[in-house]
């Protein structure tokens, strides 16, 4: 078999088992369907927070700016994109 058939041959294999909806078969319901042995109530009481300063329904903050993650992202790009042209052969060009 030619390597350029081999190399077409895989893309296609590669492509179709892309193109196939994964399914979880090792996955079980957490709670079984009937109910039966479930509690309806939590082990123990759940009480309002009461050492916050903010409401208990406020999320923290804790991602960051999406300007800097376009920033550092766009930073990183160019960064690349200047190392392969600088180690690209100018004969190939």
């Amino acid at each position: 078999m030619p390597p350029d058939l081999r190399r077409v041959v895989a893309a296609l294999l590669a492509g179709a088992a892309l193109g196939v909806p994964a399914v979880a078969r090792g996955q079980t319901p957490m709670m079984p369907e009937d109910g039966v042995g479930v509690s309806t109530t939590p082990p123990v009481p759940l009480a309002q927070p009461t050492s916050l300063s903010t409401g208990a329904s406020e999320l923290p903050s804790t991602g960051s700016e999406p300007g800097m993650l376009f920033l550092v992202g766009l930073a990183l790009t160019l960064i690349g994109c200047g190392l392969r042209l600088r180690t690209a052969d100018a004969d190939d060009y």
